[in-house]
């Protein structure tokens, strides 16, 4: 008999569904831009974009500490993702400049995505804000889950561009960037199971 999905699976499912999509046309404003490349090389180029708008943004994930009170279980992961960022976005800023076929530029994401990701990031703020906002227990939990959210995009992400990509050092740098992502995952995950959803 199959057990009941836990509370972390059931948050967390969809965004692996929309993690696994895989892109085979470039935008067009993707192709005017980096016209020099084929469009293999426009379509993995806006994954890397991706991965660096996302790394920049784990990067200041640790920003969320210096807002309320927290746990250290919580202070470590949040920033060890941080680190993590931090170095991802200088590894893509290398390659970017030891790679012509790769770009870190580019803005891929549709209108209506762009506009959703800002909307959502508003409202974030509203509950990490210190006075009106969430605190304690719930505060920690919301950051975890948003962070787990993150994670589980970007290690998907880097398995889909390692898949497409040709290139073998390439390949392998997204394949070593993927465990790390996949490491930090579990590691989040481990921490709501434990501390955030016992019982659950």
């Amino acid at each position: 008999m199959f057990s009941r999905p836990g509370p972390v699976f059931v948050i967390l499912s969809a965004s692996l569904l929309a993690s696994c999509a895989h892109v085979e046309e470039p935008r067009a404003q993707t192709a005017a831009k980096a016209s020099k490349l084929s469009k293999e090389r426009q379509v993995l180029s806006e994954g890397y974009s991706l991965l660096y708008q996302d790394a920049r943004k784990f990067d200041a994930a640790d920003l969320v500490l210096l807002v309320k009170a927290e746990s250290e279980a919580m202070k470590k992961v949040v920033s060890s993702v941080a680190e993590m960022g931090d170095e991802l976005a200088k590894d893509l800023e290398r390659i970017a400049k030891d790679y012509p076929g790769v770009r870190i530029d580019l803005d891929p994401l549709p209108e209506m995505e762009q506009r959703k990701r800002k909307a959502i990031g508003k409202s974030r703020a509203k509950e990490f804000a210190p006075v009106v906002g969430k605190g304690g227990r719930e505060y920690e939990r919301t950051v975890l889950i948003s962070v787990a959210n993150g994670l589980n995009h970007e290690r998907h992400l880097c398995k889909v561009m390692a898949e497409a990509e040709p290139d073998a050092g390439l390949k392998k740098f997204l394949g070593e960037t993927e465990k790390k992502y996949d490491a930090l995952y579990e590691g989040v995950m481990g921490l709501l199971e434990k501390e955030y959803f016992a019982g659950g």
